[in-house]
């Protein structure tokens, strides 16, 4: 187990797959957030929220190639389920032959030997209770087929791995061992690999993120080594990444590019993705990495932040933006305020809000690209939008049904009646008409009422207090008692209006 290089079998599984993980340096086990994350840490599946198809095209080493295809299928709480086929093609080899007493014979013919590898794995978070789905955990059973001219041998081995969401915002752990099996029948172990990695993702402004990830790895067969990268994001479109592997002749720097997109086929969305990595080898050489990977869902990777128009006025509040998400979210607080308050009750399909009845003055706004499938996925949310919200013309009271007022008698109006107003000096009280017997459902005003102009100043309470109030009624000119309408309208510039109950 401890016999050093050359005493483990298989040992192509320790080949780096994907583009992104190589241009960071190897550096993934505790970043592990995509479909790469089969190969590196079978934990990380249970962030893999949409499915989602890779292709991998390697250009190895001494004319070696590799190539991979690979899918993973989200499974609601039954966690992601993942598999992949890996073949690793040596190019034509002459066949050399020797004799009996091992002499060389010459040579007749090529050979070309492959290695074929069948990943399947799978991921889920632990129950969400007391915090335990930070914690992920994840399984990856291999086989390995090696074309020999002297046969194939077969080797069986399994991945475990852990991964944790800390409570510090953007630090990630993860641990994974690697390869543990060995070749049937030969007595060989699979190169077993124990690796512990960590990340840490920050923004940087509202355009920019960046990502650090350290690995450092023990493996039986050769030296411990140390695997760091980064990756600057900008506006979720472009991708710069970088990275350095040390340890012996596999050690040296790496760069990368990626480069993502949705487009919109048959009403549903893709997220596409193109990602390359150039990884130097020292006196070795180099080699190159050619990836494409295609998300089904999730909504666009950024809002288009140029487009996003807002307005308000008059108490009224206009939203509108670009962007391909399946569902939207608005979220709202005062300028002064810090806390931001939900204000749509469910998911958005459309890129419009419209919100009436504000306060004047400065709002700050936020629109959350969501799943409304999966309410726990959050996709990339717009920088602040500052509105403010001025000062509009209010609106005519609605007319309250008119209540009876009583004739002008002595003493205190009849229950369900309201005391009018006593004449104005110098005037003469028209004549006096029998109280009615009965208070109808809908009464109506009756004809002996006393005018009075909008621009007099509200009659004073008689006493004992009325039970009801007076509400004016702007630019709306009192009628002559004469000509009242027979509909229940108010003549007087007054709105009484019943309590509430």
């Amino acid at each position: 187990m401890a016999g050093g290089p050359g005493s483990t079998g298989s040992v192509a599984l320790k080949l780096p797959s994907g583009a992104r993980p190589t241009a960071m340096g190897g550096a993934f086990v505790g970043v592990a957030d995509d479909v790469n994350t089969l190969y590196w840490n079978p934990a990380g599946l249970a962030t893999v929220a949409f499915p989602e198809l890779s292709a991998l095209h390697t250009l190895y080493l001494a004319d070696t190639t590799y190539q991979s295809v690979g899918y993973a299928q989200p499974l609601g709480p039954l966690g992601t389920l993942a598999g992949a086929i890996s073949i690793l093609n040596y190019g034509n080899i002459p066949q050399t032959f020797e004799g009996e007493d091992g002499l060389y014979l010459g040579e007749k013919g090529n050979s070309s030997p492959m290695d074929y590898f069948v990943n399947v794995g799978w991921g889920e978070s632990l129950p969400p209770f007391l915090g335990m789905n930070r914690l992920k955990g994840g399984v990856t059973l291999k086989g390995a087929f090696q074309q020999l001219s002297g046969g194939t041998l077969v080797g069986l081995g399994l991945t475990g791995g852990a991964l944790l969401d800390t409570p510090v915002q953007g630090l990630r752990l993860g641990m994974v061992v690697d390869n543990l099996g060995g070749l049937a029948g030969k007595g060989r172990w699979l190169p077993l690999v124990w690796a512990l990695g960590g990340s840490y993702g920050t923004a940087l402004g509202s355009s920019f993120r960046a990502l650090y990830a350290l690995d450092v790895k023990m493996a039986i067969d050769t030296n411990p080594m140390f695997n760091m990268g980064a990756e600057l994001e900008a506006f979720r479109l472009l991708q710069l990444r970088a990275g350095w592997r040390g340890g012996g002749a596999a050690g040296g720097p790496s760069l990368g590019l990626g480069v993502k997109y949705p487009l919109t086929w048959f009403a549903r969305t893709m997220i596409f993705k193109m990602d390359y990595a150039l990884a130097y080898y020292d006196e070795l050489g180099s080699s190159q990495r050619f990836q494409l990977a295609v998300q089904f869902g999730g909504g666009a990777p950024t809002l288009r932040l140029a487009n996003i128009e807002a307005s308000g006025e008059r108490g009224e509040l206009s939203l509108k933006w670009k962007g391909d998400g399946p569902a939207y979210q608005i979220y709202m607080r005062r300028r002064e305020e810090e806390k931001f308050v939900q204000l749509t009750d469910r998911p958005l399909e459309n890129a419009h809000f419209m919100l009436t009845g504000l306060a004047p003055g400065m709002y700050v706004l936020k629109i959350l690209t969501i799943d409304p499938y999966k309410p726990e996925w959050r996709g990339p949310a717009s920088t602040d939008i500052e509105v403010e919200v001025e000062a509009g013309v209010e609106k005519p009271l609605t007319p309250a049904p008119a209540v009876p007022v009583a004739p002008a008698t002595t003493g205190e109006a009849p229950a369900g009646y309201i005391q009018p107003a006593a004449p104005a000096p110098g005037t003469t009280e028209p004549p006096k008409q029998p109280a009615p017997q009965a208070v109808p459902e809908t009464p109506l005003l009756p004809p002996d009422h006393v005018p009075v102009e909008p621009s007099s100043p509200a009659p004073a309470a008689p006493a004992p207090p009325s039970p009801y109030q007076y509400s004016p009624v702007p630019e709306t000119p009192a009628a002559p008692a004469e000509t009242a309408p027979a509909d229940g309208k108010v003549q007087d510039g007054l709105v009484p209006t019943r309590p509430e109950p």
